[in-house]
């Protein structure tokens, strides 16, 4: 059964304000009524598909919001998979308890470098909240992610985030690269080659690293990841703005003016754009093309703004 996964951004507030945060608005939360109207259309969505749905809460930080718990539990009432992207910080021995009783298939918390570097990024103190929150995590029995976000700021760091996970006993740590408005953030190619190879050599050390998420790929390996947008991936904002991919600044139309989800994504123009094959003529006769689809289109569109061109950091 193919799985379709919902990145659902129930709340905007956040305890944290991130340097590289795309967030605008932080004064948005979805009422619990909108979140089972919404629950509902995404429902009916996967099962007419035969989808298996994956819903994803996060926000700003989804645990601020005041009905958070009620709304995992009716998540998983209708046997839909959780998962829970955060930033740990919020998450106490009680908290990871509660969480445990919903049983997500993962909770996923963001470190983006060792404590010195982390604290730079998202503020003082928050490395060592999110390592206790991990640690909670683990002793409750939950799969814990690690996502770290590859910057200038921090693209010599990721062996360290390794080393942390490795002790903390994490289950997975992913990385991405960033999709900002500050240029001076962004990778040269050089550097993501290196980042790449550095990622490489450590997933042959820790079996937890994985080499094959969206945004980057490391042909040595084979590992690769097509773009998702438009595919089987929707966004849903606090005001129930959708979009087809969050780094992407298209959104495609509200939820709350949407009876028939299936029959808009299917006729939405822009849905119907992503889902066209790409074929970037840089592309043409390298073997690894139809593995990653010609790379990354948000962060590709991030520095460019430009559509159906080969990833920006492809060193091939």
């Amino acid at each position: 059964m193919l799985r379709h996964y919902l990145q659902w951004h129930i709340i905007h507030s956040c305890n944290l304000h991130c340097v590289h945060c795309y967030q605008e608005d932080y004064n948005c939360r979805m009422p619990y009524e909108q979140m089972v109207a919404t629950l509902d259309k995404y429902e009916a969505y996967v099962r007419a598909k035969g989808y298996e749905g994956q819903i994803n809460l996060t926000g700003g930080e989804p645990m601020l919001h005041p009905d958070f718990y009620r709304i995992c539990e009716e998540i998983r009432r209708r046997g839909l998979r959780l998962g829970i992207l955060t930033n740990g910080t919020l998450i106490d021995e009680n908290a990871s308890n509660k969480l445990a009783a919903l049983k997500p298939v993962f909770v996923q918390i963001s470190l983006d470098g060792p404590q010195k570097v982390h604290d730079l990024i998202r503020g003082e103190g928050n490395f060592q909240r999110a390592v206790a929150g991990i640690d909670h995590l683990k002793s409750a029995g939950v799969r814990v992610l690690v996502s770290f976000t590859i910057m200038k700021q921090n693209c010599e760091t990721f062996r360290e985030v390794a080393r942390v996970c490795a002790k903390h006993h994490v289950d997975k740590l992913w990385w991405d690269r960033v999709v900002t408005d500050d240029e001076s953030q962004y990778l040269t190619t050089e550097e993501f080659r290196k980042a790449s190879e550095t990622a490489s050599r450590l997933s042959k050390k820790y079996d937890f690293i994985n080499n094959g998420r969206a945004l980057q790929w490391i042909p040595e390996d084979n590992c690769g990841y097509e773009c998702s947008a438009g595919k089987r991936l929707l966004i849903i904002l606090a005001n129930g703005d959708m979009m087809a991919c969050r780094r992407l600044p298209f959104v495609i139309g509200n939820i709350y003016r949407v009876d028939d989800l299936d029959s808009f994504l299917e006729e939405n123009e822009t849905m119907k754009m992503l889902r066209k094959p790409r074929f970037p003529k840089e592309c043409v006769g390298c073997k690894y093309f139809y593995k990653c689809g010609g790379g990354s289109l948000c962060v590709t569109y991030a520095q460019t703004g430009k559509l159906g061109i080969r990833d920006v950091n492809c060193y091939l």
